[in-house]
């Protein structure tokens, strides 16, 4: 793709986003002009994607929200009878194991090598967010927080 028609692309969608009735395209919308017009030439800036100081990073926290998705499916899905406590017990312990044997030649796969109920498929998705096992506790304070 070059340069033009990138811009071109970019100067579409900003003119899509202004018709969209809710805020937040046009709060999109209004940043990428600020970029287009040279206001910026900062994207993440114009965004308003920019972390602060001792905050984590959008995608960091996309990530983080992600795994903690994850862990509380895997731990209703695969130990429903189980008390949070025991449930992040069981939880980290089957991370653990996973991380230390077939993860090492799964985390390159683009796609789970699993099926869908599996429980290798929760702990490959948990762990293609968080590349290492957590303990129990941490597991635990996860499900027991929303």
């Amino acid at each position: 793709m070059n340069i033009s028609t990138a811009l071109e692309d970019l100067i579409n969608l900003v003119e899509h986003l202004d018709q969209v009735p809710e805020p937040w395209a046009r709060n999109v919308a209004s940043g990428l002009n600020r970029f287009l017009s040279g206001e910026t030439r900062d994207v993440a800036a114009a965004l308003d994607l920019k972390t602060q100081r001792g905050k984590r990073g959008w995608r960091t926290v996309s990530q983080v929200e992600a795994r903690n998705g994850a862990i509380r499916e895997a731990a209703a899905n695969f130990f429903p009878a189980l008390k949070p406590t025991q449930q992040a017990k069981e939880l980290a312990v089957a991370l653990r194991r996973y991380s230390a044997s077939a993860w090492r030649s799964d985390r390159q796969k683009q796609t789970c090598p699993y099926k869908a109920r599996d429980l290798h498929a929760a702990l490959w998705l948990i762990l293609t967010r968080a590349d290492h096992a957590l303990s129990a506790e941490r597991i635990r304070k996860i499900l027991v927080t929303s």
